[in-house]
Formats: C-alpha cells, sequence, structure tokens
C-alpha cells in the first residue's frame, strides 16, 4: 500500500513577515513580500512577477471590519509553505476580491505561500476565521518584531480554529 504524502502545515514564518511595513501601493506590498520570501529560498524566481499578475487578475483585499488583502501566487512559483504577515504603516488600496473596480483600504496583508494547490483554500478558510475573532488586529498590532507578528498570528489561527 502506499500511502498519500500529507501536507505540511501552512503556518505564519516570521522570516516571511514585515512589522509596520511602509508602502505606497499593493505593487510595493506585494513586491516586499516576494523579496523577501526570495532571499529566505520560500519561492523560485518568477515568483514576484507571477505574484503581481495575479493579483492584477484576482484581487485579494476583503472588506472586513479592519480590511485585509491575502495576496498569493499558484502554487509551481513556490519552494516552501508558510504565511507571511505584514502591517502595513499605513493602509494600502488593493483591489476588492470579487470586486469589479472597487477597493479596501488594507490594514495587514498575509501573504499564502503554498507548495500544493488544495492547500490554498483551505487557508484561505481559516484566514477568514481569524479575521472574524474579536480584537485580532490590536491583538496583531501590539507585536513589535516579525517573531512575536508570526507567534501572534499562530496564536490567532489556533482560537479560529477552535
Amino acid at each position: 500500500m502506499s500511502e498519500t504524502p500529507t501536507a505540511a502545515p501552512v503556518v505564519p514564518r516570521a522570516d516571511l513577515s514585515i512589522v509596520g511595513l511602509v508602502a505606497g501601493n499593493s505593487t510595493e506590498v506585494l513586491s516586499a513580500f516576494a523579496q523577501q520570501a526570495l532571499a529566505v529560498g520560500a519561492v523560485h524566481p518568477s515568483y514576484e512577477a507571477a505574484l503581481l499578475e495575479r493579483e492584477l487578475a484576482f484581487p485579494t483585499g476583503l472588506p472586513t471590519v479592519i480590511p485585509v488583502a491575502i495576496p498569493h501566487a499558484d502554487v509551481e512559483h513556490a519552494i516552501e509553505s508558510g504565511l507571511g504577515i505584514a502591517t502595513l504603516a499605513q493602509p494600502v488600496e488593493f483591489g476588492e476580491m470579487g470586486g469589479a473596480d472597487s477597493t479596501v483600504a488594507a490594514r495587514v496583508a498575509v501573504l499564502i505561500l503554498v507548495t500544493e494547490p488544495h492547500a490554498q483554500a483551505e487557508m484561505l478558510s481559516q484566514l477568514i476565521g481569524v479575521f472574524q475573532l474579536d480584537g485580532w488586529h490590536d491583538t496583531l498590532s501590539a507585536a513589535t518584531t516579525p517573531e512575536e507578528l508570526a507567534a501572534t498570528f499562530a496564536d490567532l489561527l489556533a482560537s479560529a480554529a477552535e
């Protein structure tokens, strides 16, 4: 009998996270994430272009109480799975997911890196659970280092799963 390999869990990673990212637009946010992911060996060199292209075609801004963006690219551009979290110094306009030419002023961006196609939909569902928790943004905003940011987001994911 052969066993189907189980997907590695997609967890928040300090080496992909950025506290107080200063960005003037969504392209700058996406480029910062892509460059960080490339620097730590989590993505292929093709990742940044794929991320920017996908965001143009399929915007990722969510009009939640505290607006967020959940950018991602197709799995073939990722080497390792993980979540990158960026708290933004100022809100940044992202196209609204499923919206026609509308935008949201995202205050947090969460980069999803997955190496298996089904993992992306599962991760999106878990993230939406986090963004429905009371006080999630205040909790996340208290983080002052990438390590705190990743650990705090991991706690929020666990809380949302309960």
